[in-house]
């Protein structure tokens, strides 16, 4: 370790005898924290390197849960660098939002973590804030500090708790009894051993996202906490149906089942695939143009587009005339716009009759559009109907929105981006004891 420069603050210091205008406060900031300074307090600065690097490499031995609470066995072994570390033992979906040590720095500030300075080779960890859950997995972070309390590296030792004894045999058994394009309906018989259980459907592959997303932020250390607080939850045989599924969709109900002691049983998921809608004919939209109007000095076009018995899904737009009529536009370019996926937008895809509200300037030329295709995704022709919204008096002159949107509000539907938070992080309570 050398140091590099000492600056005198003198020049610093004697702010205080200027005007109050000039700065009096050192600011220094980092990544997402801030830390200010009054000057008139600050004897030096000084920089310095430090070399080799900080971390308490953390190794997993054994884990136990017994009357006295949870024990878990660790080694760990500081670096010639490291004088000092923080430990903590959290669920491992919050571990892996950990990425780097920045974030690692962060989450111990945010949780207050003592210092440690001992290297340990078979060390006990006791004193959680909460008991851990059977089949369930967690990891031992540590984060390395060197001799100025600065920061270094962090390390991550993962486990995964054994499976707890349930009490009796309780079983769950679920069965799809009926499929449409829009609705499937399920039916779920427990035995007597089963104190309780809930279900939810997601999208295939969606389950495990959506655990990942709002895990760390609900404090789910597991997906069975997720399916017990969303789903619906019952202790007899129940049935029940989903409505508005997308047709020709692949989902997966998730079944979680608990016994007299809320402990869970092994998961049951049961894929399903919804029905396809239309025919092999030619797929068709017809469009009707409805009433223009105003709600909330916002002006507004309704439309009906209505497929035929031979449309797997249609896809429907309003252009003013205007953007329809430029070059890299007209039928080609609105039938490339419609037969294109749009994930992020929920409208996009439409099954049978879309009565649709847009966004619509007064006095201004539009074509309605709309493109279906059956169920073999043979797309059909381009339906296209012009009309012209009425003048309103005092309506301000405005350019039209070449493509306008609905004016429907997103109720739902994509992903919600959850801010990060952490829960059932372990306390300062937690301490090691070599064994």
């Amino acid at each position: 370790m050398k140091k590099i420069i000492t600056l005198c603050l003198t020049a610093l210091i004697s702010l205080a005898a200027l005007a109050q205008t000039e700065p009096n406060r050192l600011i220094i900031n980092k990544a997402n924290s801030q830390k200010a300074f009054d000057v008139t307090r600050i004897d030096s600065i000084t920089f310095a390197t430090q070399e080799g690097k900080i971390a308490a490499d953390v190794k997993y031995l054994n884990y136990n849960s017994g009357d006295s609470g949870d024990t878990i066995w660790v080694a760990i072994t500081k670096t010639p660098a490291c004088k000092a570390y923080r430990f903590a033992c959290i669920p491992k979906n919050i571990a892996d939002r950990i990425a780097d040590d920045v974030t690692a720095e962060s989450y111990f500030d945010h949780v207050a973590g003592s210092m440690q300075s001992e290297d340990f080779t078979n060390a006990q960890m006791t004193g959680f804030d909460m008991p851990f859950k059977a089949s369930t997995s967690y990891a031992i972070i540590t984060l390395g500090y060197d001799q100025y309390g600065v920061a270094g590296s962090m390390s991550k030792a993962e486990f995964t708790t054994p499976d707890k004894p349930l009490v009796g045999n309780p079983e769950i058994k679920g069965e799809v009894t009926e499929i449409t394009p829009m609705t499937i309906t399920a039916k779920f018989t427990p035995n007597a051993d089963v104190m309780g259980y809930a279900y939810v459907i997601f999208e295939k592959g969606i389950a495990e996202q959506q655990f990942q997303q709002f895990g760390p932020m609900m404090g789910f250390s597991n997906m069975g906490d997720m399916i017990k607080a969303w789903g619906v939850k019952s202790n007899a045989e129940a049935t029940y149906t989903w409505e508005k599924m997308i047709p020709g969709t692949e989902y997966e109900i998730y079944v979680q089942a608990w016994d007299n002691n809320e402990t869970y049983i092994p998961m049951v998921i049961i894929p399903v695939t919804t029905k396809k809608l239309g025919g092999e004919g030619t797929a068709e939209v017809s469009i009707e143009i409805k009433e223009f109007g105003k709600s909330n000095e916002q002006h507004y076009q309704r439309v009906v587009y209505t497929p035929n018995d031979q449309c797997s899904l249609h896809r429907d737009i309003i252009i003013t005339k205007e953007g329809f009529d430029k070059a890299d536009m007209g039928e080609e370019g609105v039938k490339k716009m419609l037969m294109e996926d749009n994930p992020n937008d929920p409208y996009w895809n439409q099954y049978g009759v879309d009565n649709a509200t847009w966004n619509a300037d007064p006095s201004t030329t539009y074509y309605a559009c709309s493109m279906a295709k059956n169920i073999n995704d043979q797309w059909g022709p381009l339906t296209k109907v012009e009309f012209t919204t009425p003048a309103t008096a005092g309506a301000k002159a405005t350019k039209a929105k070449a493509v306008p949107s609905r004016m429907e509000k997103n109720s739902g539907a994509g992903v919600f981006k959850a801010p990060f938070m952490l829960r059932n992080a372990a306390k300062p309570v937690m301490k090691l004891e070599q064994k």
